[in-house]
């Protein structure tokens, strides 16, 4: 639900970090009916987001994880 409101407003990333997985969910290209790119990426290197504001870097490598996502 949030993903489709947000891409209708046009906000050009939504990210969902996922410590119980261990994972982070990038969306991009925003529509009408909601984001037209999405990709999960595990914890560990280094996100790297184009937006509006500039490219934005988040190291993912020390976010808190629950310790069996990876197993």
């Amino acid at each position: 639900m949030k993903p489709r409101w947000y891409a209708s407003r046009g906000i050009a990333n939504y990210l969902v970090l996922a410590p119980l997985k261990g994972h982070v969910v990038t969306m991009w290209n925003p529509g009408p009916d909601g984001y037209r790119g999405r990709d999960t990426i595990s914890y560990g290197p280094e996100l790297a987001v184009d937006s509006p504001l500039g490219k934005l870097s988040i190291p993912t490598a020390r976010l808190p994880v629950d310790p069996k996502a990876r197993s």
